[in-house]
């Protein structure tokens, strides 16, 4: 087959056909993997362990893109997988998997989303940095993330039993610099560029309504 014959079987979906691929998989039935972080070893070394059969998320299907978000509103990120459908004649039942987090929702958290004014419109670049009881925490703004994948331009830290960040630093691309202070957990924090900090509750989700959703 010449390559103008494959680049136009591919640019119309055909090139990965049934006869061609079969219900068979591309990575060879791998199953997915999720690393929790034990911490350091006695070196300083970070630790992890793989705890995806324990958690059922050891799937075996072609999965491409991952991205997280807090699709639920709880408070902690979920995953959400996609799935390379093979050919088009798949594309329709091959969904992704949402990965619900479940399992932090009674720990206290932070989320922040800010809006440039100077810098871009979504922050992308800006560094969030807090501080709490029990330490201090940072994060980024990122475009991207993963393969063919976009994470939310919402930051969430995890504050475990603090009640209160006690300062909240968020350093623009533009070279500005916002801080707040006394801001309390369990709620979404709104910041514009040089314009100050909203404060809003996030919205229920039906969760169930979650489960039956295509």
């Amino acid at each position: 087959m010449s390559a103008v014959a494959h680049i136009n079987q591919y640019k119309t979906g055909l090139f990965y056909t049934d006869e061609f691929r079969g219900d068979n998989s591309w990575n060879g039935y791998e199953h997915n993997v999720l690393f929790r972080n034990e911490g350091l070893d006695e070196n300083g070394l970070p630790q992890f362990s793989n705890v995806a059969m324990a958690l059922g998320t050891d799937d075996i299907k072609d999965s491409r893109g991952v991205a997280t978000a807090d699709f639920d509103n709880d408070g902690d990120m979920d995953i959400v997988v996609s799935t390379n459908p093979g050919d088009l004649k798949r594309a329709a039942r091959v969904t992704p998997t949402l990965l619900r987090n479940n399992i932090g929702t009674s720990r206290n958290w932070l989320a922040i989303e800010l809006q440039g004014v100077e810098s871009n419109r979504d922050g992308i670049g800006a560094e969030v940095a807090i501080e709490t009881a029990e330490g201090r925490q940072i994060s980024h703004v990122t475009a991207g993330g993963a393969y063919a994948s976009q994470q939310s331009m919402r930051l969430y830290f995890g504050l475990n039993e603090a009640i209160m960040v006690n300062k909240l630093t968020v350093s623009w691309p533009s070279g500005k610099t916002d801080q707040f202070e006394d801001i309390s957990a369990k709620q979404l924090a709104r910041i514009t560029e040089g314009g100050g900090i909203e404060y809003f509750t996030l919205p229920s989700v039906d969760k169930q309504s979650m489960l039956s959703a295509r």
